[in-house]
């Protein structure tokens, strides 16, 4: 996974299923475009996550790390996939996606207007640093 993409993965069952995945299930890597502020979501190789503007960020590396949230709602990138790299997709009305936590339900993927990440504890419904586009991460 490079720096600036994200990996997604699929709902689960809602009684939890056995609540891993086997290899090859993963979604496509993709950009995650915010609406709020315009920033692209991006994992860096040292584990951080922030935003970007540059779709195609002439800096970036491999990052080879999973999106996750942890208890507190930061976001981090994971070397493995644990519980707490699992997100429920969902496609708004408005035609932009949601990320929500599934360890952490109450929680969801978001972006403040200045690039950084913005706690999971501190989202909700209906606030716009929520609302992603997935774009291909194919270049």
């Amino acid at each position: 996974m490079a720096t600036g993409e994200i990996t997604t993965l699929p709902a689960t069952p809602e009684d939890g299923g056995s609540g891993g995945f086997p290899p090859g299930n993963f979604k496509e890597p993709k950009r995650l475009y915010c609406k709020n502020g315009g920033y692209f979501l991006r994992i860096n190789s040292n584990g951080s996550v922030d935003g970007i503007r540059e779709k195609n960020d002439p800096h970036r590396v491999s990052a080879n790390r999973y999106l996750a949230m942890n208890g507190d709602g930061r976001l981090f990138g994971a070397r493995r996939t644990t519980d707490e790299c699992y997100f429920m997709e969902r496609l708004e009305s408005n035609n932009y996606n949601t990320y929500r936590s599934r360890k952490y339900p109450d929680m969801y993927v978001a972006m403040k207007r200045t690039g950084q990440y913005k706690s999971g504890s501190k989202t909700g419904p209906g606030q716009k640093a929520i609302l992603f586009l997935p774009m291909s991460a194919r270049r």
